[in-house]
């Protein structure tokens, strides 16, 4: 899988950096140092953010009332802002 990323120059020049004396100087060092980076960050989101039995009910009880009022996409949006707000 493939997911793109950009960072300011500054960033990603300490990352490489970073990557390349952590995981040595061959191919693959900065992919090894992006996963690990990532799953870190996961494993500690994940301790953060209380889990839901059902979230689709959550979304549909939160933006009832926004019914017909919405595209698909303004929807999204809608539901993208409601999510950070009860966090």
């Amino acid at each position: 899988m493939v997911i793109k990323v950009e960072f300011s120059e500054d960033f990603e020049n300490g990352f490489r950096e970073l990557a390349m004396r952590r995981f040595g100087f061959s191919k693959g060092a900065i992919k090894k140092a992006s996963e690990e980076a990532i799953r870190k960050w996961i494993k500690e989101e994940d301790r953060n953010i209380p889990k839901l039995e059902d979230p689709i009910n959550a979304v549909r009880g939160m933006m009832k009332n926004l019914r017909g009022k919405y595209s698909s996409v303004e929807l999204q949006h809608e539901g993208w802002k409601l999510w950070i707000k009860k966090r």
